[in-house]
């Protein structure tokens, strides 16, 4: 019997023999029931909260990295102090916003340089350099604005397709009013030079009807009419011939 009593306590005094039991804490205050909650879940708590924090962390790392690696395009950028080193800053960061701007100085001074093919040429390099950067209005702005220059550019060359190019701007509805107004007045313009007022009448018209009231060419618009009197009562459009009648 002596023996029996020694295994039973040897039992009891086990720590590994205790059980974590519901109705033993039936009764039991909050403390106790707070215990029982984290002995049956601290596993869970503790990756849970490690996940999180870890989770924060990345995104706090994250957020400063980004805000360092802006800081870093931005200053790589202002340190371009040429052509070469603005293509150079271009090859180097291709999806920056910045790369974009950057490429539009190039060809901006090489339009003012006179050096017009070339400028067309880098027009045209900025419009996919612009839409692999992003879709915000501004870089969407920024691929109008290099379209722009681009027919232009080519309108100065005689190219035939330049006009077209700037109608397309006229016509995109996407496309900022500054722009689209600047191609309608070009558009009108070039059609004066060669004595065209009915197409000129058109454009000058459609500035009223497409843009916003009070836009950034209504003076210029206006200053046209009125030192071109034909815009007022533009010739009609010569008909198209008509088979004779037999």
């Amino acid at each position: 019997m002596a023996e029996d009593s020694t295994k039973k306590r040897a039992m009891k005094d086990d720590d590994r023999n205790l059980v974590v039991v519901d109705e033993d804490f039936a009764q039991a205050d909050a403390e106790d029931r707070l215990w029982l909650f984290w002995e049956r879940n601290k596993t869970i708590i503790v990756r849970g909260t490690t996940s999180v924090v870890i989770g924060v962390l990345a995104f706090l790392a994250f957020y400063f990295w980004q805000q360092a690696k802006r800081q870093e395009v931005g200053d790589a950028y202002n340190a371009c102090k040429d052509a070469a080193a603005k293509r150079l800053f271009v090859a180097a960061h291709p999806r920056e916003p910045l790369a974009v701007v950057a490429l539009l100085e190039v060809a901006d001074d090489l339009r003012q340089n006179s050096k017009l093919v070339e400028a067309a040429k880098t027009y045209d390099e900025v419009i996919p350099l612009a839409q692999a950067a992003g879709d915000s209005p501004l870089l969407k702005a920024l691929a109008t604005r290099a379209r722009l220059y681009a027919a232009l550019t080519r309108l100065d060359l005689g190219e035939k397709e330049a006009e077209t190019s700037l109608a397309s701007i006229a016509d995109d509805k996407t496309a900022p009013d500054t722009l689209r107004g600047y191609a309608m007045i070009i558009l009108a313009n070039t059609a004066l030079h060669r004595g065209d007022s009915t197409s000129a009448a058109k454009w000058i018209n459609l500035m009223d009807k497409r843009l916003l009231p009070n836009h950034v060419w209504t003076d210029e618009k206006n200053w046209l009419v009125r030192t071109e009197p034909s815009l007022l009562n533009p010739l009609p459009a010569p008909a198209a011939d008509k088979p004779a009648v037999r």
